[in-house]
């Protein structure tokens, strides 16, 4: 009998596991952010069998010693590069801009990430592990234009792309799948939502327009650079982008806007979100927390950003909301070693600084009644499936759309930067936290994200063996891929059913009609 039911075990085993695969997540340390995010789904292909590896070459020096990982191996490139934190310490400037034009990203993103990447070619020996290592599946995500032609240069036969925002518009572009301005807002720095009038349409198409420009060529400098020190066939980025297996869209469709997809596109955002329901904060956190007559508020605008580099007028503004809202306890986080933040909230009883959070336990808190953030896409996903409404003042790229957003699911509020006066904060914080159709509108979405049919990991995991049982680039090719720009916009249809037989009839008029008279 027991040999029968071992038997009866072990052909079990057989029909339903699944060979583990090598997998590599390849993932610069641009920010604690992205690094955190790479190592969820690190994590999680550990936890589903696969022998699954967190490469972090160091771009942020602070972070040489912070993966995130708690399961999957990490491995690091030390010494890789200087330039990126030359390059970060500009950033801080970014708050005075009013407006970040076409002229200013020409300038700026086409080249930023082109220092780090030559900087890493240039030491391309010492990744020759990497490519030793037979890995079956890469994955890389979609900020650094310089990961994915990594990974194609390690020879990774199978690829997966991490979409580390709502899907990129230069991604929709690369898989044959471009959006249209009239409903989808485009994705960088952009305050719309899919509901739009004709000015704001026209704005829509000129950010689209300004984004596919730059990121071709952002894409064309940087296939020069490994066409230089890899190979001089070495693909395009886009080619390399439009035979991924699958790009895993960091967000979740019951928050994200409704718009076209390709079956390439599976959302698996709040990863892990099962795991923080039990999280609780340390005993310090949780008293400051519990203050306040009528609930506590945290205050962040992530590390990129942190209090003290804010401009003088958005810091005053915040202050005054906080000293006009005495029943809220307001948590505000700052750096470590941040005097000025301290000398100007000294004296004001409703508030305590930290430098450090559990931003998941923060957010299960029962006295939370809002979140004050810049709007990275994390910290929006994570709110809205606790429920918090929010009040977002973005900083850059996505997190103009992610704002908007959050108003779009009636869960909170946008200010823009350049607008900040004196009581705009107060004025924001006090609608948001008084009136009730806020906490409705979050509440509700964080139902939909909650009982949504399949959970990310099941989602990272299920795809993965499936793209290792199966080749998925054939199957899953638009046929948009190989359209010109007049194909793909039926122009040669409208020019042979409009537009000549319009200028058939205005040549006739002239010159035969006329010799007829």
């Amino acid at each position: 009998m027991r040999k029968l039911l071992f038997g009866f075990v072990v052909l079990l085993y057989g029909c339903f596991s699944v060979d583990g695969a090598k997998i590599l997540t390849y993932c610069p340390s641009i920010s604690k952010s992205h690094v955190l995010i790479c190592a969820k789904y690190a994590d999680a292909l550990h936890n589903a069998g696969h022998d699954s590896v967190l490469f972090i070459p160091t771009y942020a020096e602070a972070l040489n010693t912070f993966d995130g990982a708690k399961h999957a191996k990490v491995w690091r490139l030390l010494n890789v590069t200087a330039a990126y934190d030359a390059k970060f310490d500009s950033y801080a400037s970014i708050m005075e801009d009013t407006h970040i034009g076409f002229l200013d990203r020409m300038s700026n993103d086409v080249y930023f990430w082109m220092d780090m990447c030559e900087d890493i070619l240039k030491q391309f020996h010492r990744l020759q592990y990497l490519a030793d290592y037979k890995f079956d599946i890469g994955i890389f995500n979609d900020v650094d234009p310089c990961n994915p032609a990594i990974v194609k240069a390690l020879n990774i036969s199978k690829t997966v792309l991490l979409s580390t925002e709502p899907i990129m518009d230069k991604i929709a572009w690369d898989l044959g799948l471009p959006i249209l301005p009239s409903y989808v807002p485009s994705m960088e720095e952009n305050p719309n939502h899919d509901r739009m009038g004709f000015f704001e349409r026209m704005s829509n198409a000129y950010k689209y327009f300004q984004s596919i420009v730059i990121h071709y060529l952002q894409d064309r400098k940087m296939a020069n650079l490994f066409r230089n020190y890899i190979s001089p066939d070495f693909p395009s980025i886009m080619e390399i982008i439009r035979n991924v297996s699958v790009v895993f869209v960091n967000t979740d469709e019951m928050f994200d806007i409704t718009r076209a997809y390709s079956q390439k596109f599976v959302f698996v955002g709040m990863l892990e979100a099962e795991k923080s329901k039990n999280e609780t904060l340390p005993e310090k956190l949780d008293k400051y927390f519990s203050k306040g007559k009528l609930g506590s508020v945290f205050v962040s605008f992530g590390t990129v950003t942190p209090f003290r580099v804010l401009p003088e007028r958005i810091q005053l503004s915040v202050f005054n909301a906080i000293k006009k809202l005495p029943d809220y306890h307001f948590v505000v986080k700052t750096i470590i070693d941040d005097t000025t933040t301290a000398e100007l909230f000294a004296g004001v009883p409703n508030v305590d600084l930290v430098n450090w959070v559990p931003q998941t336990a923060i957010l299960n808190h029962p006295n939370l009644r809002m979140f004050v953030s810049h709007g990275g896409q994390n910290s929006v996903l994570e709110t809205m499936h606790h429920g918090i409404p929010m009040v977002i003042m973005p900083v850059f790229t996505d997190q103009f759309r992610n704002g908007k957003n959050v108003e779009r699911r009636g869960a909170g509020k946008m200010v823009l930067r350049q607008t900040v006066v004196n009581e705009t904060f107060f004025e924001a914080m006090n609608e948001v936290l008084t009136d009730e159709r806020y906490t409705k509108g979050a509440k509700r979405t964080s139902q939909l994200m909650k009982n949504r049919p399949f959970t990310p990991e099941e989602r990272v995991t299920k795809w993965v063996n499936f793209i290792m049982a199966h080749d998925t680039s054939e199957q899953f090719h638009l046929e948009s891929n190989s359209f010109t720009f007049i194909e793909h916009n039926q122009l040669d249809i409208f020019f042979v059913f409009v537009l000549l037989p319009f200028i058939t009839f205005v040549v006739y008029r002239r010159f035969f009609k006329s010799k007829a008279i």
